[in-house]
């Protein structure tokens, strides 16, 4: 037999027991049955003690067997099967085996005693009593032989001690019956075993089964994607609550339909190549993308993952899960829609610009016609923004990319490339380049009007200013999108150089100035890292000669070649991000210069240090912050020092710089406003920002001994800084007939190359002995 596992061997025992415990009352009622007809038999001698003694023994046996397998079965019914009860069970099955063997064994006894005539018979009917009672008793091996053992022992003696001769066939008769029912009894008892542990994994796989087959259909009709069976013939033979959900058809009105219903017709086509696919057994089937329909006619777009279904290697039918993708292939549509268009005005973003340009070029290689680009920027753009809010601002930015698209044909492209800056792309403008240049200037022309209408609306009444760069392109020039791109950005850049609102074409001179902005950009920066900077000195005098200021002007020592003056690169500096680190280093340098001229007893606690501020300086939050340390560190005092800021690097962010420069006046410092008269808003600088020196352009001092206007301008504006008690410096003296009118008119300090050019630390400090020794400063030439 095969090896059972414990478990399976103590389950088939526990099952055997039970059969026994049901077993046992019949196994009585048989044996008492075989009483009541033995006492009927005896007839005559069923007064004869023995047979008494008989009955009595008889019914001691039977009564307490019934009580005793009542009880088990009780408890059986209460605590069900268990391994005490197992072994309570078989025990009683041995006992009652051998008390019931001595009924009949007694019952022997009796019948040899007597010497009836019958007496053969009942030894036959005994020996069928024992194998009735084995076979009753099969389900406890042990019981079984033992009450057959007990039955026979005593006929075995008996038909010995008779003689007979057939008392040996007798022995032999019930030695073969005990042995066959020990070999019969056993195969019995390991078959029934077997079988019950056979029974009891088929159960158990069969209700495993029956749970997976739960649970499949559980997942099947509650799985989150809708789920369709089907047939060879498309039929529908299966049907779950989420397709209920995605289709609106309960599943009582979809089984046995065929699924074309299912998809409009502009789908149908693919729904039958799927199936054809799925039919000949091709993975293209397995997954599709199309359209379906539900019980409201609305489209939905929906993948489908079809699994076949084979039997015997023929395709029966196929499983079907489907998963809604109508928002997913939106939200695609959506960030395509957004990778190559802008938010803000629809039009298409630099990205889309850039694959438009490169088709144009690849057109215009073809047939050799000229093409356009147009670099747009909207001027004082930023004023809306700053006055007006950013909410004005981007409706203006609507407004205009809408007239924009008005302005140019169809077929030319619009798109935004972020800010106030959009670029048009216009193709098909001929072969000739006059005639491409006269269509390009009338566009051109029609965008200058937008700027006069687009704020017009709403309740705004700004005028948009626009200006724009040209570059004509044609296919044998062979430029990329990158080079149009910046070739029109130069010339757009050469407009706003030259006052803004209007178009430039671009020419190669543009790109030669580019080149050289960059190559100066480069040298500065290396500049920076060699230390080429030094700082130089240039007097100011009184109306009586005597230096009482100074201001510190930066230079640069280019290697190997002259020392460049600040007004060639301090001005393009200014733009750039390394002048917060140049325009520290100026200051601290002034810094230590004063220091020293302080030490050596050079310098008056009257004396003044002018140091120029760079608007670049003034947007940087740290600055009052780093002036504050540096002039606690060389110990300074503050009122030694003059910030120059000029008024046109204040008129845009005034609003910005007004508390760093508040800070520094409270802490000793004072302003000068330079380049005074130049501006605009000369006028408002002086009642904005609480200024100490106003230093007069060389522009005016250039010609005042020979224009009536300009010396009419430099009394009035001495007259009125005179009025608002603030001192005057004049810039650019270089004749002694200017500084005796300018002397004459009031003013009050003097700068320029008539009384010292800007020299270096060492030249100045000779420069200042020397002044020392006589008051009145000669020319130097």
């Amino acid at each position: 037999m095969e090896t059972m596992p414990d478990e399976a061997v103590q389950a088939a025992k526990f099952e055997v027991a039970k059969l026994l415990l049901e077993r046992l009352p019949f196994f009585l009622m048989v044996t008492s049955g075989f009483c009541l007809i033995q006492i009927f038999t005896w007839g005559g001698i069923s007064t004869y003690w023995p047979t008494g003694l008989w009955v009595l023994y008889s019914l001691g046996v039977i009564v307490p067997g019934w009580l005793l397998i009542r009880r088990l079965s009780v408890t059986y019914a209460v605590v069900g099967i268990n391994q005490k009860l197992v072994e309570d069970i078989n025990n009683l099955a041995i006992v009652l085996a051998f008390m019931t063997g001595l009924i009949w064994a007694f019952d022997s006894f009796v019948q040899f005693y007597l010497r009836e005539p019958n007496q053969w018979l009942y030894v036959s009917a005994l020996a069928a009593i024992a194998v009735i009672s084995a076979g009753l008793l099969s389900y406890n091996l042990k019981a079984a032989l033992l009450g057959a053992v007990v039955i026979l022992l005593p006929l075995l003696i008996e038909v010995s001690i008779a003689g007979s001769g057939a008392n040996l066939y007798f022995i032999f008769f019930a030695v073969a019956t005990v042995a066959v029912l020990y070999f019969g009894l056993r195969h019995q008892q390991r078959t029934l075993e077997k079988n019950i542990v056979l029974r009891n994994e088929a159960e158990a796989a069969l209700k495993q089964q029956e749970a997976t087959s739960y649970l499949l259909e559980q997942h099947w009709q509650n799985a989150p994607l809708p789920a369709i069976q089907w047939d060879r013939q498309q039929r529908i033979t299966g049907w779950n609550l989420s397709a209920e959900k995605l289709f609106g058809y309960p599943v009582a009105e979809v089984l046995g339909r065929q699924g074309d219903f299912l998809v409009p017709p502009g789908s149908r086509d693919s729904f039958r190549d799927m199936w054809q696919a799925l039919i000949q057994k091709d993975e293209q089937g397995y997954y599709a993308v199309h359209e379906v329909i539900d019980r409201n006619g609305q489209i939905k777009i929906c993948e489908w993952h079809n699994t076949p279904l084979t039997k015997d290697g023929k395709l029966i039918g196929v499983a079907s899960f489907i998963k809604d993708v109508t928002s997913q292939i939106a939200d695609r549509e959506t960030i395509k829609w957004q990778a190559t268009y802008d938010n803000l005005t629809a039009l298409p973003n630099r990205s889309c610009m850039m694959s438009e340009l490169d088709a144009a070029i690849s057109r215009s290689q073809r047939n050799n016609q000229f093409g356009a680009v147009i670099f747009l920027d909207l001027d004082n753009f930023k004023d809306i923004n700053d006055t007006q809010g950013h909410h004005v601002g981007d409706m203006v930015l609507q407004f205009f990319a809408e007239l924009l698209r008005q302005a140019v044909r169809k077929e030319d492209v619009v798109a935004r490339f972020g800010g106030d800056e959009f670029v048009v792309l216009i193709q098909d403008l001929g072969t000739k380049a006059t005639k491409a240049r006269a269509r390009v200037l009338s566009i051109s022309d029609k965008i200058m009007e937008l700027g006069k209408t687009v704020c017009k609306q709403r309740g705004l009444e700004y005028e948009i200013e626009v200006s724009g760069g040209i570059v004509l392109f044609q296919g044998n020039n062979r430029y990329s999108p990158n080079d149009l791109l910046k070739q029109a950005d130069l010339a757009m850049y050469r407009v706003k150089n030259f006052g803004r609102k209007g178009f430039s074409f671009y020419d190669d001179s543009l790109a030669v100035e580019a080149e050289y902005r960059v190559s100066l950009i480069r040298e500065l920066r290396q500049g920076v890292e060699n230390r080429e900077f030094d700082l130089h000195f240039q007097p100011i005098v009184n109306a009586g000669g005597d230096i009482v200021f100074a201001e510190s002007l930066l230079r640069w020592n280019r290697p190997s070649k002259r020392i460049v003056a600040a007004s060639e690169f301090i001005e393009f500096m200014a733009t750039l991000p390394m002048m917060n680190e140049v325009g520290l280093w100026i200051f601290e340098s002034a810094c230590a210069n004063l220091r020293q001229w302080i030490d050596e007893g050079l310098w008056s606690e009257d004396g003044v240090l002018f140091v120029n501020i760079s608007p670049k300086q003034l947007e940087n939050e740290h600055f009052a912050a780093d002036i504050r340390k540096l002039i606690s560190r060389y110990a300074i005092d503050p009122h030694q020092l003059v910030l120059e800021i000029t008024e046109e690097s204040l008129i845009h962010n005034l609003d910005e710089v007004e508390g760093q420069l508040q800070d520094l006046l409270d802490l000793g410092l004072r302003i000068a406003l330079d380049d005074f008269g130049t501006g605009y808003s000369s006028l408002a600088m002086l009642q904005k920002l609480p200024v100490h020196f106003v230093k007069l352009d060389r522009s005016f001092i250039n010609d005042l001994a020979s224009s009536e206007n300009t010396y009419s301008i430099v009394k009035a504006v001495i007259k009125l800084c005179q009025i608002m008690s603030l001192d005057v410096i004049a810039e650019g003296v270089e004749t002694e007939e200017q500084y005796r009118i300018l002397a004459d008119l009031g003013c009050d300090y003097f700068q320029g190359y008539y009384f010292s050019k800007p020299v270096d630390p060492g030249q100045f400090r000779s420069l200042v002995r020397s002044a020392s020794e006589d008051a009145l400063l000669r020319l130097v030439n």
